[in-house]
């Protein structure tokens, strides 16, 4: 809800009107214990001198703070008789709504504070009410969220000629503070007098500077460069105004609470608005991410915890803007404050107005360079590719179906980092006469359940080299996961008769082989061979891919030694009963063993995979496969209790995929797969989980998630990868702890930017 006004018309410091209440000269009656207190408040003028940074000229002018009719403070006094923390709404003056006419308790019929026996009563209080969490030795908990997307956005012509599209934020996060020594003896209201706490950055994004020009926008990011802290839970401590509550620069200062270990040194906010197409008649096709023209603007506004360890409110160097074009390489700008009206960087408790320079597209997608390397690689969200093999180029005949519209080469350039790869085994002995063993089995690609002539090996060594070809690009931390699965039914045994139909065994051996092979060339094939475990990060993995096996059953698993250690994660697929856990289970999903090294049942490992199976999608319900209704509330299902594991467990041992890729069936000219019935399937699930995701405000990982046409540029497909990605920048998510400070810098070239940029 709306609490304090900001109107945008200037591009200033907060200015506040100053009210002191009156006392007058007269005889007083001192308060007795058990007397209810009075209170009146105020918005006092902090610094009304106009700021700007980044900007040609100076902006004239402030952001007035108005009292709105529902306010609410929370009120803290230590000496009270009946308890110490009480919360009261604000009643704004109808001349003048930056004082209030009255102070009055949320709730009538309780208690207020009340007088107690001290001749000197302290309070401390802090707005909004009801973002107190809870409080600790006089000291109030609140919070300053990861995610502060808009709650929504205006379009309006600006004087360019362009449109400019303000992100109206949530400023339940403008908290404020009061302080005051108020003894007993003395008449009359206690005056609160609420000055600004956190600090505001109002940023402004310019559009393309060539006319004509248009570029579609992912995010806009503020980040630490030396991993300070801007956001999560903290304790508000009034201690160093109550040493000196004189000191015109004094403000409460702050102790960090929650989990050290996340990423707190970052604040995303999303570039997409659900209304953004709204001349479309379907509500649901409205939402998009917000395209930039020459002379347009995109506003938004940001709430950082200060850096003012003992009040200090000098100005800060650290901070960086990050600016995220779709499917682009990031644009930043340091905020060093060379330029502006003001030297010197950002001011605590102010509202920081910056001005961005045009944007431009530029560079591929390396997004996983952005986060911070300590972040469990179990924790992630990667967009994947259903059937990464199967692209329109590989598929040949009449009745050909394809997945992928992208070769897997183009699809690790444009931010896709999790592959599902279809194979069979060959026996292919040094002797045309020998009937082959284990070691004569080689790993094949297939499509659509047929052999290829493509060695699984090539496939890796592409991935590879898009990774390689990120490095040089300074993007050090990407990395890929591969998801290994069977087309047994082309499985090559060996043995006299090399009985295809028998060759799941020899899958195994050939898995042994070809990653054996692939493990002795590290630089050409990239494999990871250290063991995955709950406690991977990006740090470990990064510059490699990540084998994962499913296999179908216990004698494929046992086939494999207990001793090999072989690169990869192994688990069984299809199997509901393998692990006991608090979820209920469907024939959806399951929650397997994940083991390391080798699939041999002696090792259970310590991660698990819990996934939600491929399944074909019914136009109707004659073919017993999954109706649409069934099948996206199983996505959901799945998503939710991700949110719910991840809210009770800190262990990081699971990991899920969510699989959104597969085909209608049965649509009465087809009763199997059809071209047509992949692409009406993506047509309904993409903006569905688009619209799903964006609407979605609990913190937790979606895993992998494996779709159908993973191209940034397909209508249905393109907005889920970005916001699949941007999932990871939503959130705090944790980290290994480390004693050192671990600075990453995502900048991209200078030679790439626009002029302006770093």
């Amino acid at each position: 809800m709306k609490r304090i006004m900001y109107p945008l018309f200037a591009a200033a410091m907060v200015a506040m009107s100053s009210c002191q209440d009156e006392i007058a000269e007269k005889p007083v009656t001192p308060a007795q214990p058990g007397d209810e207190i009075t209170f009146g408040s105020s918005l006092t003028d902090v610094d009304s001198q106009t700021r700007t940074i980044y900007g040609d000229e100076p902006v004239n002018g402030a952001y007035p703070v108005y009292w709105e009719a529902g306010d609410q403070i929370s009120i803290y006094c230590p000496e009270a008789s009946n308890g110490n923390l009480v919360n009261y709404k604000v009643t704004p003056d109808e001349i003048d709504a930056s004082h209030s006419s009255a102070v009055t308790k949320v709730n009538p019929d309780q208690a207020g504070l009340q007088w107690g026996t001290a001749p000197v009563h302290h309070f401390s209080a802090f707005y909004p009410a009801d973002r107190i969490l809870g409080q600790q030795d006089g000291r109030l908990l609140a919070e300053i969220p990861v995610n502060q997307d808009p709650i929504s956005w205006k379009h309006e012509p600006n004087e360019a000629g362009g449109m400019t599209y303000t992100g109206v934020a949530n400023t339940d996060y403008a908290f404020m503070w009061a302080y005051n020594e108020h003894e007993t003896v003395d008449d009359g209201d206690v005056a609160l007098d609420f000055k600004p706490w956190v600090t505001i950055l109002d940023v402004e994004i310019n559009g393309p500077e060539t006319p004509g020009q248009e570029i579609k926008m992912s995010s806009v990011q503020i980040r630490s460069t030396t991993n300070e802290t801007l956001n999560g839970e903290f304790y508000l401590d009034f201690t160093a105004v109550e040493k000196d509550p004189t000191n015109p620069n004094a403000a409460p200062t702050y102790i960090q609470a929650g989990n050290p270990n996340a990423t707190r040194s970052q604040i995303t906010i999303q570039l997409y608005d659900n209304n953004f197409h709204e001349d479309e008649a379907n509500e649901a096709d409205r939402g998009d991410f917000i395209t930039l023209g020459h002379n347009d603007k995109i506003v938004v506004r940001f709430y950082l915890l200060p850096k003012d360890t003992n009040y200090d409110t000098s100005a800060r160097q650290d901070l960086q803007i990050r600016v995220t074009p779709y499917n682009s390489a990031v644009l930043t700008r340091t905020l060093t404050a060379e330029e502006g009206s003001q030297k010197g960087g950002i001011l605590a408790h102010k509202v920081n107005k910056v001005i961005l320079p045009s944007v431009s597209k530029t560079g591929p997608n390396y997004w996983m360079s952005s986060l911070n390397p300590n972040i469990y690689v179990t924790e992630l969200s990667l967009p994947g590719s259903k059937m990464s093999y199967q692209t329109a180029e590989n598929v040949s005949g009449r009745n050909a179906v394809y997945y992928q519209d992208l070769s897997i080469a183009d699809q690790v350039t444009n931010g896709i980092r999790a592959f599902q790869i279809q194979t069979a085994s060959s026996n292919e002995p040094n002797n045309w006469y020998d009937s082959g063993d284990a070691s004569d089995q080689v790993l094949y690609m297939t499509v659509a359940g047929n052999k290829t002539s493509t060695r699984f090996k090539e496939i890796v060594k592409e991935i590879a080299t898009g990774l390689k070809t990120a490095e040089a690009a300074g993007k050090n931390q990407e990395y890929a996961f591969i998801l290994l699965t069977a087309a047994l039914g082309e499985c090559e045994d060996y043995g006299p008769l090399r009985d295809r139909t028998a060759g799941n065994l020899a899958w195994m051996d050939a898995i042994r082989n070809e990653l054996a092979e692939m493990a002795a060339e590290e630089d050409t094939y990239r494999l990871y061979t250290g063991e995955i475990t709950p406690t991977t990060t990006i740090d470990d993995v990064k510059g490699h891919i990540i084998i994962k096996v499913n296999y179908n059953d216990d004698d494929m698993g046992n086939h494999l030694s207990e001793k090999d250690r072989i690169p990869a994660m192994f688990a069984k697929w299809g199997e509901f009963d393998d692990v006991s856990t608090p979820f209920t289970e469907t024939s959806a999903y399951a929650i397997n063993l994940m083991r390391w090294g080798t699939s041999h049942n002696v090792n259970n490992g310590a991660l698990q995979w819990f996934y939600h199976e491929a399944t074909s999608v019914g136009y109707n319900n004659n073919g017993g496969e999954e109706t649409y209704a069934q099948k996206i509330g199983n996505i959901e299902d799945m998503w939710n209790r991700s949110v719910g594991y991840y809210n009770s467990n800190s262990d990081h041992s699971m990991w899920f995929l969510n699989d959104l890729g597969g085909c209608y069936v049965n649509g009465g000219y087809s009763s199997g797969e059809s071209q047509r019935g992949v692409n009406d399937w993506t047509q309904e699930v993409g903006p569905y989980a688009t619209r799903l995701l964006q609407n979605r405000t609990e913190d937790a990982t979606l895993g992998i998630v494996l779709i159908n046409y993973a191209n940034p540029e397909n209508d249905y497909s393109g907005n889920l990868i970005q916001t699949i990605i941007n999932n990871n920048f939503n959130f705090q998510l944790r980290t290994r702890g480390s004693s050192q400070s671990n600075v990453y810098n995502a900048s991209y070239s200078k030679g790439g930017n626009a002029i302006g940029w770093d």
